[in-house]
This record gives C-alpha cells, structure tokens and sequence, in this order.
C-alpha cells in the first residue's frame, strides 16, 4: 500500500480511543519494552486524559509503576485506511478512586488491580491510499532474454 500519514487533532484521537475497547499497553520490563493488549476506558475532564485499566497484581502490569504508552489502531487492508492514536504518561496504581469506569476485561478471574495511564501526551495520525499494483515498485520492468 502506497499511503500518505495526516497528523489528528486531539479531539479526534480522543473519539477514536473512545470508540475501541482494546489496546496495547507498553511497559518496560528487565530493560525490554513489552506490549500487552487489554480492555480499556478511557476517562476525560478539561485536559486531564487517563487510561483505565484493571489487571492482575501479580502480572507484569499489576506489579509496574513507571513510564508508559498506550496504543490503539485500526488497519484496514482492503480500503487502504488505517489510524493509531498513542498516549504516552506514566501507568500507577488506583488509589482507591470509586469513579473508574469498569473495563470488563475478557478475562475477569483475578483482575481486582486498577491501574490509571496518566497521558501525558497524545498523538495521532491517520493513514490513506492506494493499493500497491504487486510486489515491485511501478518502475519495475521485467529482464529480456
């Protein structure tokens, strides 16, 4: 796919991330950046963003505090379209906020930890195009014997 990148304006990275209801939380662990996908809600108020998740305390997740991001995209091979909306903050424990909004993870046994992504920044952009015509660039001609 030949694509062209839009840069998004915050209100519609915010309708987008609202709009899903899993993404890709990254930690770092040992010294590797590591990606989990999870349920999510998003929460807003004036210019505060955060991101709500609820996981296991024993987990990688449960047990982190730190630097994070957060992703949610859409690709869509067919129409040449695709977005992804990052949030970048730091992941910390709840401490005891009765307003989080419940993610109904997929998998509910053992997932009591709250865990809120303060964003400090978000970004997004959006992809469109055509689709390639094969393999080779358009300038690509075939060898003569």
């Amino acid at each position: 796919m030949t694509a062209t990148a839009y840069e998004l304006p915050h209100y519609e990275c915010m309708d987008l991330a609202n709009g899903q209801t899993v993404g890709r939380l990254c930690i770092i662990d040992h010294s590797y950046p590591l990606a989990f996908p999870v349920n999510y809600r998003v929460s807003c108020d004036d210019d505060h963003v955060s991101i709500i998740i609820r996981v296991s305390p024993r987990a990688a997740i449960g047990t982190y505090e730190g630097p994070a991001s957060f992703e949610i995209d859409r690709i869509d091979p067919d129409r040449t379209s695709a977005w992804s909306v990052i949030l970048r903050g730091r992941l910390r424990n709840s401490r005891g906020d009765d307003r989080l909004p419940d993610t109904f993870p997929m998998i509910t046994e053992g997932r009591y930890q709250w865990k809120i992504l303060e964003a400090a920044a978000v970004s997004g952009r959006r992809f469109s195009g055509r689709p390639d015509t094969g393999c080779f660039s358009v300038d690509w001609q075939p060898s003569v014997n």
